[in-house]
């Protein structure tokens, strides 16, 4: 009677260990999703992009390079005339010391990544642009150089450091809109990351 009782005893604890070890395992295998304690989600880590040379050979790029890559595919990805013009725009948020995605973002939402622009201005940004004011620009480049100093010194200087925040003076009648612009901008950025 004894070996029958060990037996059944050491039978339904194996059976409950090996439930418990199944169900833990699971619970493991789920992704875990790390907020920030205002409730935001983040990388903890995010590789750079690896480029794939004519001959086929794979590198690594560096992280001034990668940015560029990002800029660039994502605006070639949507057909944009703004794709050759990738290194400029990080050129320039170096330069003034800006998030990358920043222009490339506004340049999304404003023109559609300067496929809707007011004729023979180079202005994807919506830059200066309101009532019947057009400001044109000779170049994309000029157009890239000259956004990103107004918002250096017109914007995050002045503490606007969000799209929300850029929003409130960039475009005003967007906060009427239920902030549609920040909304898109925000979006696109998080697009580039």
């Amino acid at each position: 009677m004894k070996n029958l009782n060990f037996a059944l005893i050491w039978f339904v604890t194996s059976i409950y260990t090996l439930l418990f070890s199944i169900l833990f395992l699971i619970h493991l295998s789920y992704p875990k999703i790390v907020t920030t304690p205002n409730g935001s989600n983040y990388q903890m880590y995010k590789a750079l992009p690896t480029y794939t040379t004519d001959s086929g050979q794979e590198t690594l790029i560096g992280k001034i390079e990668g940015r560029t890559l990002i800029v660039e595919k994502f605006l070639h990805d949507r057909k944009s005339p703004l794709a050759p013009f990738a290194n400029v725009f990080i050129e320039v948020a170096d330069k003034y010391k800006l998030d990358y995605r920043l222009l490339p973002a506004i340049s999304m939402q404003e023109s559609n990544g300067g496929k809707i622009m007011p004729i023979n201005s180079y202005n994807p940004f919506g830059y200066g642009i309101y009532g019947g004011k057009v400001m044109r620009f000779e170049s994309f480049n000029l157009a890239i150089e000259t956004v990103g100093k107004g918002l250096r010194q017109n914007y995050l200087d002045q503490g606007l450091n969000t799209p929300e925040e850029i929003m409130a003076k960039y475009t005003p009648p967007s906060l009427q809109k239920g902030g549609s612009w920040a909304i898109g901008v925000s979006a696109f950025m998080e697009q580039l990351l």
